[in-house]
C-alpha cells in the first residue's frame, strides 16, 4: 500500500486533507470536480490486504441515526445534537469529548465516525450550494423551526441535510425523508418505473 498523506494521491485524486481514527479507519477529503472548491469524502475502513473505501453520504448518517433513535432516543438526540454543535461550527475534538461518553452503547457507527465525517460532508453540500426554489425553502425553514435551529451564515446547503436528520427525529421512516428531501431513493425510484 502506498502511503496515505495530505498532498498525496488516493486513487488519482490529490489529498486535501486526512483524520485517523480510533478504530484505524481514514477519512480523506480529497479533490473533485463539481467546481472550483468541490471535493470528495472518502472512508478508508480496510488498509490490508487491500485497501477498501466508499464515498460516505450524509444518507448513511440519516440511517444510522434512525437505527440510533430507535434504540435509544434520548441517546440518538444527543447525538443529533452533537451533529448540530458540528454544523455550527464547533470543534469536532471538544465536541467529542463532550457527548463521546454519553452516547456510548449505542449501535451503529461510532460518534466520532459520524462528526468527522459529517463536518466534511455538510461543508462539501455548502461548497456545491447554487440554490433551491423558495417552496422547498420555506419547507425546510419550516422544519427546522420546530427545533428550534437557526441555519449558520453560509450554511443554507447543507439545511437540507440537517432537516433530514430533523424530519426523522420526528418520526418519518428514513425512505419517506429521503423521498420528502428530494434525494436519490433508487429502489423507490425503481418500484415507480424509472431505470
Amino acid at each position: 500500500m502506498s502511503k496515505l498523506y495530505v498532498g498525496g494521491k488516493f486513487r488519482g485524486k490529490k489529498i486535501l486533507d486526512m483524520v485517523r481514527l480510533s478504530n484505524g479507519w481514514i477519512i480523506l477529503k480529497t479533490e473533485n470536480s463539481k467546481s472550483l472548491r468541490d471535493f470528495r469524502v472518502r472512508t478508508i475502513y480496510q488498509t490490508c490486504p487491500r485497501i477498501r473505501s466508499y464515498t460516505p453520504k450524509h444518507a448513511h448518517f440519516a440511517i444510522d441515526f434512525y437505527g440510533k433513535l430507535c434504540a435509544n432516543r434520548d441517546l440518538a438526540m444527543k447525538v443529533f445534537q452533537a451533529i448540530l454543535d458540528i454544523w455550527r461550527g464547533k470543534d469536532v475534538k471538544e465536541t467529542l469529548d463532550k457527548y463521546e461518553k454519553e452516547v456510548e452503547g449505542l449501535p451503529g457507527y461510532s460518534l466520532e465516525y459520524i462528526l468527522y465525517a459529517l463536518k466534511w460532508i455538510l461543508e462539501q453540500e455548502d461548497v456545491n450550494f447554487k440554490g433551491r426554489p423558495e417552496k422547498r425553502q420555506k419547507e425546510i425553514n419550516d422544519t427546522l423551526s420546530q427545533f428550534n435551529i437557526k441555519t449558520p451564515k453560509g450554511r443554507e446547503g447543507s439545511q437540507l441535510a440537517i432537516s433530514l436528520f430533523c424530519n426523522i427525529a420526528l418520526g418519518q421512516h428514513p425512505v419517506d425523508a429521503f423521498i420528502r428531501a428530494n434525494l436519490d431513493v433508487l429502489p423507490v425510484k425503481r418500484a415507480r418505473g424509472a431505470i
